[in-house]
């Protein structure tokens, strides 16, 4: 084909070619990054397309992307993360704190601090393993655990776990939660994210020898946002008091003189009725005596909210001896009363509802750290895919700058010898500037991204580090992107019901919908008037039985019996028992504590609905997103192509005098711009891969990561 067959062949694609190719390459702005002449690591190239025109019908808009999914019901049956947290016993390896739960014997276990490791300082073995000749060569895979072994926003949700676990070991001794952290870290951008100069089009310079410069220092590429996960935003009430399980012994001794004591005496006879005729007085007066006072109580809760008070005092002996007393069991008083709540207090529901809530509180924190693991991988993928895409791009400029190098070359030698204008030099002098000012803002973006990457992957502060760090100066994607040639069948209800299953975000906010109905439970108990029974037997004692407060508002502190220290008769042997009713007249706290809780609950279920209808918006967009990006990268893919046709035929005009070196190099811009819009095509479409990857819940199962060794902090 003879080059005016071939340019009059391909001049009916020129203006779609145009348009399509202009848009990825924006202007980069100076940075001091790189110089022109540095060397990058060589990036596979793009696969390549068929140069066959497109299918009008398979670009129709109305065929690729999906159309709205019907309602899918949201799945009764527990999902599958839900499970996993039951049955699992996975737990952090370094960040454990020992001593928590002392062994049964071990008496003095309880009175000795936990320890709690220091924090870790990460481990450099799988990068020593990576780094060759200066360079850092990283595979997707091996940048994933990288930064799940190292990334500190990893490292802090592990100590949730941790602190879901103290949290349990507090409620079963019978006190209220301190509560875990619902937060998660999402990761930076970077500079292949919003607003990257990159991967978002602009209008294309009508001149391409003139260069548009970009700001790169206003780009947000490293600011990460805080995400909170939980559902309620004020805690719900405190609700009845909670049994004191963990056994509580008290004991009171101390050593005490009394003297002088008093004792008035009288006697009255009478001789008729109503006439006392004689009386007498008199008064007796004791020695100092010396005591030993030691008072000694035992308290014990049940899940039931009976309580067990147990005592033994020689109060009786203190009060009335009339000897020395030095021993103080020689004569001891003992008292034994069982109370058990009728209303108010009564029930294991309500007073193990700290231990339920606690148990839930550690599924929850699994899931939440499965969400930033999910968070890490999702960003962690972003960045390296960006990368790739940066240095394919660099790879672009370096071509098209040898390209123009070449151009002004032959226009120089052209130029002496006197067979061009010295205006076409001048033009092959200012495209060469223009891509050589291209070639270094793009340098200067791919170091700017090799920083954000290794931070995510690495903990440049540790010590751990420092040598590793300086072995290496340069990281080196070794995957590539590679879009099939069509999609899989994207059933959106399947992908939907699927995402309604593994989302942990939305399993764990089911359990706090569940923790919320315990709360609520506990908070209409304590709207009951307070009703006890209770049942005494006591020795040596003359006391009737005292109203006491049983249990703990969820400190574990006892409130001291009130019969500890108090003395009776030497001889009174009492049994006894009865109610004790606390009967609020209006009841008004209690009520509306209960009315709150009951509202704050039906907050979080609509929380979590609304939660449920975002999952399913999640995944439609998604899949919208990847099929738009599919059809965006073959237009691309083929309008490079055509793009490159374009060249050819303009070179081949000018080599028989049919067209001028200016409209070559307006071609050459082009082209580039058409290969810059491809990477960028390109990086989209593995970003919407990874996108409805996240919006599934599926990213550990796609990237073959188990969250069990993501917890222990070694991935295998």
């Amino acid at each position: 084909m003879t080059p005016r067959n071939k340019y009059a062949y391909r001049k009916g694609a020129l203006a779609a070619a145009l348009m399509l190719t202009g848009g990825a390459m924006r202007a980069q702005s100076p940075s001091p990054a790189l110089p022109p002449q540095t060397q990058l690591p060589a990036l596979s190239p793009a696969p390549t397309q068929s140069s066959v025109p497109p299918d009008p019908a398979k670009n129709n808009p109305q065929t690729i992307v999906s159309p709205l999914a019907g309602r899918v019901q949201t799945p009764d049956a527990p999902t599958p993360q839900m499970r996993h947290a039951e049955e699992t016993n996975a737990a952090p390896t370094r960040e454990a704190v020992r001593g928590l739960t002392p062994s049964f014997l071990g008496f003095l276990g309880p009175y000795h601090p936990a320890t709690v490791p220091p924090l870790f300082p990460g481990d450099a073995t799988r990068l020593k393993a990576l780094v060759r000749d200066g360079k850092l060569y990283l595979t997707l895979q091996d940048a994933l655990a990288l930064a799940l072994e190292n990334n500190l926003d990893v490292e802090t949700e592990r100590y949730n776990l941790v602190l879901a676990q103290t949290d349990s070991v507090r409620a079963a001794g019978g006190g209220s939660l301190r509560g875990i952290d619902y937060t998660v870290q999402l990761p930076p951008n970077g500079v292949g994210g919003p607003g990257s100069p990159l991967l978002n089009a602009s209008t294309v310079n009508p001149n391409p020898t003139t260069p548009t410069v970009t700001d790169l220092t206003s780009l947000n590429s490293t600011a990460q946002q805080t995400q909170s996960l939980a559902e309620t935003t004020t805690a719900y009430a405190t609700g009845p008091n909670i049994p004191l399980f963990d056994p509580q012994f008290i004991l009171d001794g101390g050593y005490l003189r009394r003297s002088n004591s008093v004792t008035l005496t009288s006697t009255t006879t009478a001789t008729g009725t109503g006439t006392g005729t004689g009386s007498t007085s008199g008064v007796v007066q004791t020695q100092p005596l010396d005591f030993v006072a030691a008072n000694a109580a035992y308290l014990q809760g049940f899940s039931t909210g009976l309580q067990l008070e147990a005592l033994g005092n020689n109060a009786s002996a203190v009060q009335y001896g009339s000897t020395k007393q030095l021993d103080p069991f020689s004569s001891p008083s003992a008292s034994v009363t069982l109370t058990q709540p009728l209303l108010r207090g009564f029930g294991r529901g309500v007073n193990l509802r700290y231990l339920r809530i606690a148990s839930a509180d550690k599924k929850i924190s699994r899931l939440l750290f499965e969400q930033q693991v999910m968070e890490t991988i999702y960003g962690t993928s972003r960045l390296y895919f960006d990368l790739v895409s940066l240095g394919e791009n660099v790879r672009v400029q370096q071509e098209s700058l040898r390209a123009a190098t070449k151009v002004r070359e032959d226009d120089e030698n052209q130029e002496q010898q006197g067979t061009l204008a010295p205006i076409e030099l001048t033009r092959a002098r200012a495209l060469e500037s223009s891509t050589r000012f291209a070639l270094i803002q793009a340098q200067g973006l791919y170091k700017q991204e090799e920083i954000i990457l290794r931070n995510e992957l690495l903990r440049s502060a540790s010590p751990v580090f420092q040598a590793e760090l300086d072995s290496f100066k340069e990281i080196v994607p070794t995957d590539t992107i590679t879009v099939p040639a069509q999609l899989e069948d994207l059933n959106v209800p399947t992908l939907v019901g699927e995402a309604l299953t593994q989302r942990p975000d939305l399993a764990q906010a089911s359990l706090q919908v569940e923790a919320g109905k315990i709360s609520a439970r506990a908070s209409r108990n304590a709207a009951l008037p307070q009703l006890n029974v209770y049942a005494n037997a006591a020795t040596r004692s003359a006391s009737e039985q005292p109203y006491e407060t049983l249990g703990s508002t969820g400190t574990g502190l006892p409130t001291n019996p009130t019969l500890l220290s108090t003395g009776g008769t030497r001889v009174s042997t009492i049994y006894q028992a009865g109610v004790q009713l606390t009967l609020p007249l209006r009841n008004r706290v209690a009520e509306s504590d209960a009315a709150r809780d009951t509202v704050q609950l039906r907050q979080v279920q609509s929380r979590t609905e609304k939660l449920s209808a975002t999952v399913r918006q999640d995944v439609e967009t998604a899949v919208v997103a990847l099929q738009t990006a599919q059809a965006s990268y073959e237009a691309a893919a083929q309008s490079r192509d055509y793009q490159s046709q374009l060249l050819d035929a303009e070179r081949d005009k000018l080599s028989v005098g049919q067209s001028t070196a200016a409209n070559v190099l307006q071609n050459e811009a082009y082209l580039a711009q058409a290969r810059s819009t491809e990477i960028a095509a390109r990086s989209n479409w593995i970003k919407a891969r990874i996108q409805l990857d996240y919006a599934l819940g599926d990213l550990l199962e796609k990237n073959h990561i188990e969250l069990d060794d993501a917890i222990r902090g070694n991935l295998r």
